[in-house]
């Protein structure tokens, strides 16, 4: 650990580039002249997204998807868009508890204030409420848009650049037979996508078989990322994992609950395949205990899980300097606002070791003019200023439920 603190010491810049205090300042005092910018109006919009078809997971079969859309206005007519998917089982988070949190409690931290303070506002909003990682992710989102667009840069430029011309994706298969999710993985490889998460923490020798028919069906290129959500005891997990070793997965996903790092642990001492964390891992402190104990290999990073960009871009700092790989995920079913913003940051991180899981091809229909969706497995963040995506407000209106 004190090497790994070490490590963290010298690559301090990686936290500091493109870092928000400096482009900020290059935003407002280079393009604003000096102008200062306050936000005038906040609006928390609860919404539930149909799915194409219910996703099975070891803790959820989710049949909707709940998020909540943040959307933040400045005096001088700027509009910044932010959205997290909200889930129980996951965060704890609500659409009822998110809307009351960021109507009645954020803000009064954020009206009047300068939206380029948002290290300032990440901070009060951890200190005034705990976790509510989601609900706090959609309000920092909706301030990098705004900051963005008041710079005219694309928010993949404020990340820093691109270290990818693409961001690669990924498909899901659960629920079905071991046949028919090789099948569903192979007409996914057929269409382009590198990556295949198959939905596993159930029954161990069915889980086995369907690892290996979606091996056998995807070919050598594609990488299969098995997610247990959570499903197994030591005993299972392990049994698990030397059972699938010859089909050369990426890593297992968070095998045991997120609570048992000691199981965590003994996973990574035996298992013959990489194990990686993600409910038991929110953010970068968590990660560093993780690592302290031994008890991850690899990381998976979301933004609803460290309340935004800026939160997972410290995960990724600490990934870099332990030397471990990071899958950026979304949630499944996500809109197109979040996926967009994790694109824009996915494209930007040079430590994509196992790709993306940012997934808004999963929703039936979204409240975005223009869907932001994979094209042959990739993701393409846009060029316009900010984020790069405007509200239907016909949809925004349907979609928008009584919390």
């Amino acid at each position: 650990m004190c090497v790994l603190s070490e490590r963290l010491r010298s690559n301090r810049s990686l936290c500091e580039q493109a870092g928000v205090a400096i482009i900020y300042y290059v935003a407002f005092g280079g393009f604003k002249k000096g102008k200062i910018v306050k936000i005038q109006t906040v609006e928390a919009i609860p919404i539930e997204l149909p799915v194409t078809r219910p996703l099975k997971m070891a803790v959820a079969t989710v049949s909707v998807r709940t998020c909540i859309v943040v959307r933040i206005t400045t005096d001088d007519g700027l509009t910044g868009l932010g959205e997290s998917v909200l889930a129980r089982y996951f965060s704890g988070e609500s659409l009822a508890s998110a809307h009351d949190l960021i109507t009645n409690v954020y803000t009064e931290v954020l009206i009047g204030r300068d939206p380029g303070e948002v290290n300032t506002i990440r901070t009060l909003m951890r200190r005034i409420s705990v976790h509510n990682s989601g609900a706090r992710a959609a309000v920092e989102m909706a301030l990098l848009d705004i900051i963005a667009q008041a710079a005219g840069i694309p928010l993949y430029r404020f990340y820093g650049g691109r270290a990818r011309e693409s961001v690669p994706t990924i498909w899901h298969v659960s629920g079905g037979t071991p046949q028919e999710m090789a099948a569903e993985a192979a007409n996914a490889a057929g269409e382009g996508y590198p990556l295949v998460k198959i939905k596993v923490g159930s029954d161990v020798d069915q889980d086995v078989a369907s690892t290996y028919a979606v091996r056998d069906a995807v070919g050598d290129e594609v990488m299969i990322l098995p997610d247990a959500n959570q499903g197994w005891d030591v005993g299972d997990a392990l049994r698990y994992m030397r059972g699938v070793e010859d089909a050369r997965p990426g890593f297992v996903e968070q095998p045991v609950d997120r609570s048992d790092i000691i199981g965590m642990a003994t996973l990574v001492s035996q298992s013959p395949v990489l194990v990686a964390g993600d409910e038991g891992i929110f953010d970068a402190k968590e990660l560093l205990t993780y690592l302290s104990m031994k008890a991850a290999g690899a990381v998976v990073a979301k933004l609803m899980k460290a309340a935004g960009p800026l939160g997972v871009r410290d995960v990724f700092a600490v990934a870099d300097a332990a030397g471990i790989g990071v899958h950026f995920a979304g949630m499944a079913g996500q809109s197109s606002i979040s996926a967009a913003h994790g694109a824009h940051l996915a494209l930007a991180m040079p430590n994509l070791r196992f790709g993306s899981g940012i997934s808004p091809q999963y929703l039936a229909d979204d409240v975005c003019e223009e869907r932001f969706l994979p094209i042959d497995g990739h993701l393409f963040p846009s060029d316009a200023p900010g984020v790069g995506v405007t509200i239907d407000e016909d949809k925004l209106h349907h979609y928008r439920v009584d919390t």
